[in-house]
């Protein structure tokens, strides 16, 4: 019998595929071919050129021996489409296709619903803080419901901005949408406000917009070419549940070699299970517990283990009875959210020296204020003992004595009350003049 044959598919992709703006999908099937096959992805009947897509971060493609997935990592509207994989050989070709349908990120309200009663600005869906790469295309996009319709003002840096031949901002009633053609790092790094105002009242939605320069990001592809320890990238949250609904754990990890990923529940090992999905999308490692019952309460553990070191990360899940709300956290209406008043921004510096991140904050009283790195809590032991953290009065500061390589990357101050929450970000690296990688 002969051991060649043409593709034949074990697992099709689904029927259709329905998710909410802004969220990742993956689109996977399965397939037995000898020999090895060449796979291609369409979408509404026009192949994806890949090669172009390698510089952005939203979609990638899974190749293995039998298995391959498109992933697209924020998904938007006009994602929307028939995608088909064709996987062929030498002996012939087998397909699969489906429909993905990408839903705006709220839900809009029909005209026929709309009460004709004034009511003053209110934001259903705010602004969101938004983390690209220079170069990219820009999006912000917010959602008000408001009767009469407002005017909307976009402010960038509080300066206002006006649309453009590369800026555009639209408004249709409900959603308000700016759109930068392609991002750049100078100009447009910052606080981002939109306005809306009408006869009633005003309300205002603010968010911080980082943009990745790429000397930043070719410093860090050539950074994780070498072997480093495991960092997660962001923490996991404390989180609330009601019996029966579904938890998702979802963690970025960087280190060289790849890290080993293990999850724990009260100290004690999971294993993939019916009920325990425990899957690595790339550097992403990911823990679904489908149903949730009262005996998931408890500490979770996610820990990363590589030759160069071990990095681990944790967060409570609280499990309510599903006949038990939570009750509604009460907020005086005379406070203010957290704003920043003097904002630090990205700093260059060489090996051995001293730099210093500082930002004035107000808002109304108490608030939280901290710092991460690389979204990880700073915490002042170990190499972090020459990090130095001072607050005078409104005023913040961050001094880190003789700069290592390993200080290289992201540090953020995050400021919140019951109010809201504020964020300044910026990044520090070595100077081109110094590099660890030879002498130019």
């Amino acid at each position: 019998m002969s051991t060649e044959y043409k593709p034949r598919l074990t697992e099709s992709l689904q029927a259709s595929y329905l998710i909410r703006e802004g969220h990742p999908v993956k689109l996977s099937c399965r397939f037995d071919a000898s020999p090895t096959v060449d796979i291609q992805w369409l979408k509404d009947g026009i192949p994806i050129d890949f090669e172009a897509l390698g510089i952005s971060r939203d979609f990638k493609v899974v190749k293995e021996v039998d298995y391959t997935a498109l992933l697209i990592m924020e998904a938007f509207p006009e994602d929307t489409g028939s995608y088909t994989v064709i996987i062929r050989n030498s002996f012939g070709e087998a397909c699969s296709s489906t429909q993905l349908n990408v839903e705006e990120f709220f839900c809009r309200t029909p005209e026929s619903e709309m009460s004709d009663t004034p009511c003053k600005p209110v934001f259903v869906q705010p602004l969101l803080d938004t983390t690209i790469n220079e170069g990219e295309k820009l999006k912000l996009h917010a959602a008000i419901n408001a009767h009469p319709e407002p005017e909307i003002i976009w402010y960038h840096n509080n300066i206002p901005l006006k649309n453009s031949r590369d800026l555009t901002m639209t408004f249709d009633g409900q959603l308000c949408k700016l759109i930068k053609d392609r991002s750049e790092k100078e100009n447009d790094t910052g606080t981002y406000r939109i306005t809306a105002v009408n006869s009633v009242g005003q309300a205002e939605s603010i968010c911080q917009v980082t943009i990745q320069s790429n000397e930043t990001k070719a410093f860090r592809e050539r950074l994780q070419s070498t072997c480093s320890p495991p960092v997660f990238t962001q923490s996991l949250q404390d989180k609330t549940f009601h019996e029966g609904e579904k938890l998702v754990f979802q963690i970025h990890v960087n280190g060289q070699p790849k890290p080993q990923v293990m999850w724990y529940k009260d100290n004690q090992p999971l294993r993939n299970t019916h009920d325990h999905k425990i899957r690595t999308e790339d550097d992403t490692c990911i823990l679904e517990i489908l149903k949730l019952s009262m005996n998931d309460a408890g500490l979770y553990i996610v820990k990363a283990i590589n030759k160069e070191g071990e990095a681990k990360c944790s967060a409570k899940v609280t499990i309510l009875p599903i006949n038990i709300v939570p009750e509604p956290m009460i907020i005086e209406s005379n406070g203010y959210a957290p704003e920043f008043l003097q904002l630090f921004k990205d700093q260059k510096t060489s090996i051995g020296s001293t730099i210093k991140f500082e930002a004035r904050v107000t808002g109304t009283k108490p608030i939280n204020v901290y710092w991460l790195y690389n979204g990880a809590p700073i915490a002042l032991s170990g190499n972090n003992r020459r990090y130095q953290l001072n607050v005078l009065n409104d005023t913040y500061t961050l001094i880190i004595h003789n700069v290592h390589y390993e200080d290289v990357g992201k540090y953020t101050l995050n400021a919140e009350n019951s109010w809201g929450k504020a964020t300044c970000t910026a990044e520090l690296f070595i100077s081109p003049s110094v590099s660890i990688f030879g002498k130019k």
